[in-house]
C-alpha cells in the first residue's frame, strides 16, 4: 500500500468536517436572527398595548368627569386590545369646598400564556372634578 492509497480518506473527512462546521454556523445565524425578530414583535405589541390602555384611561376620564363611574364602561375592545377599565370615586370635603377624585385604571391585553403570545399593559391616573 503506498502512501497516497492512505492518504485518499482524509479529503472526505474534511469536507465533512468543514461542511459540519458551516451548518453550525448557519445555525446559530438563525437563531439569533429569529430570537432578534421574536424580541422586536413583543416590544411593538407591548408598544401597542400601551397605547391601547392609555385610550381606554382617555375614555374613562372623560366618562367619569361627564357622568361619574357609573358612565364608565367594565371593558372596550381597542384594536383587537381586551381594555378592563376601574373607576373608584373618593368624596372629599373641605371647608366651603366637596368634590371627588377619580381613580382610573385600565388594563389593556391580548394573546394567551400557552402560546407566548400574551402581552399586557396597565395604566393608572387619578383626576378631580
Amino acid at each position: 500500500m503506498s502512501f497516497r492509497q492512505c492518504q485518499q480518506g482524509f479529503s472526505l473527512v474534511a469536507a465533512v468536517f468543514v461542511i459540519a462546521v458551516a451548518l453550525l454556523i448557519v445555525l446559530a445565524a438563525v437563531l439569533t436572527l429569529s430570537a432578534r425578530n421574536r424580541s422586536t414583535v413583543q416590544t411593538l405589541e407591548g408598544s401597542r398595548a400601551l397605547f391601547a390602555a392609555q385610550s381606554g384611561l382617555d375614555i374613562a376620564i372623560a366618562r367619569a368627569l361627564s357622568g361619574g363611574c357609573g358612565a364608565v364602561p367594565a371593558s372596550l375592545d381597542i384594536e383587537g386590545f381586551s381594555v378592563e377599565l376601574g373607576c373608584v370615586r373618593t368624596a372629599v370635603d373641605e371647608a366651603p369646598d366637596s368634590y371627588g377624585i377619580y381613580t382610573l385604571t385600565a388594563r389593556a391585553q391580548r394573546g394567551r400564556f400557552s402560546d407566548h403570545s400574551f402581552v399586557s399593559r396597565r395604566v393608572r391616573a387619578t383626576v378631580t372634578e
